[in-house]
C-alpha cells in the first residue's frame, strides 16, 4: 500500500479549482510538485495536511492514528508559523511536550541537538521571531517539523523568499534528512532548477489539473508543449 493515495480529488477554492487529481506517494519518496502561480499547488498542500477539505474524492493516508503528527507542513513565509510573543525555545519545546511528554529539562538537550542539525546555535533559543532573519526562521520551522519525525513532510515554496545561498543550504539540509530517515517529502515549487536538485519524480499542475507525473529525467525530455513552456519559464524564474 502506498503511504498516500489521492483519488479523484476535486476542490473549488476561491479562484483555484483542482480537477480530478490522482496520484500516489510511496514511503521514502521525494516528489516535486511544480506549476505556475494559481495552478493549485498550495491548495493541494492544504488538502493533504487537513487545513482544507476536498469537495469530492478521497485522500487516503496509511497512518490513520495521529495524522497531525505524521503529516508536517513547512510554509512559504516562515514568520506565519510563529507567535510573536513566544521565544524560539518555547516554540521548539511544544512538540516534545505534546508528543513525547517531556518536561523542559528533559527536552532542552534534544532541542539544542536539533538546532545544531539545522545549522543554528543555542543563542537563538532566547530570541523572539522578529529578532531572526527569514532564513534563520525557516531553519527553525524545519527543525520543529523534523522534531516529530513525520512520515510525510510537505514543503510549500519554502525557499522562494530566500536568497540563493540560503536556498542551497535549505536544500542540502533536506537532502541530509532524507538520507537518514524514511520520510516522504512533497516539495512544492515554481523553480524547476531547485526541484531537479532534490526530487526523483515530478508532478506538473496546470489550471488545477495534473498534466504530467514523471521521473525528473523523463520530464525534462517531455514533448508536451505545456510542460516545455513551464520548464522554460521555470528556468527563467518567471
Amino acid at each position: 500500500m502506498a503511504l498516500l493515495e489521492v483519488k479523484n480529488v476535486f476542490k473549488s477554492y476561491e479562484r483555484e479549482i483542482l480537477h480530478d487529481l490522482n496520484f500516489c506517494v510511496q514511503k521514502g519518496e521525494v516528489i516535486g510538485i511544480i506549476g505556475e502561480s494559481g495552478c493549485g499547488k498550495s491548495t493541494l498542500a492544504k488538502l493533504l495536511c487537513g487545513i482544507e477539505k476536498q469537495n469530492t474524492g478521497d485522500i487516503l493516508f496509511e497512518v490513520q492514528k495521529n495524522k497531525i503528527r505524521e503529516i508536517q507542513m513547512i510554509f512559504q513565509n516562515p514568520i506565519e508559523s510563529f507567535s510573536p510573543r513566544m521565544k524560539i525555545k518555547q516554540f521548539l519545546y511544544e512538540p516534545y511536550h505534546y508528543y513525547e511528554h517531556l518536561n523542559k529539562k528533559e527536552a532542552l538537550p534534544l532541542i539544542i541537538e536539533m538546532i545544531h542539525q539545522v545549522g543554528m546555535n543555542e543563542t537563538c533559543l532566547d530570541k523572539y521571531p522578529h529578532e531572526l532573519s527569514g532564513g534563520q526562521l525557516q531553519r527553525i520551522a524545519i527543525a520543529r517539523a523534523l522534531i516529530v519525525k513525520p512520515t510525510l513532510l510537505i514543503c510549500d515554496e519554502i525557499t522562494s523568499s530566500l536568497d540563493q545561498i540560503i536556498q542551497d543550504d535549505i536544500i542540502c539540509l533536506l537532502k541530509q534528512f532524507v538520507q537518514n530517515k524514511d520520510t516522504s517529502i512533497l516539495f512544492i515549487s515554481h523553480d524547476l532548477s531547485l526541484v531537479q536538485q532534490f526530487c526523483k519524480r515530478v508532478i506538473v499542475l496546470k489550471e488545477g489539473r495534473i498534466i504530467e507525473d514523471l521521473p525528473i529525467k523523463q520530464l525534462l525530455e517531455s514533448k508536451n508543449n505545456e510542460v516545455q513552456k513551464l520548464i522554460s519559464a521555470s528556468y527563467l524564474n518567471l
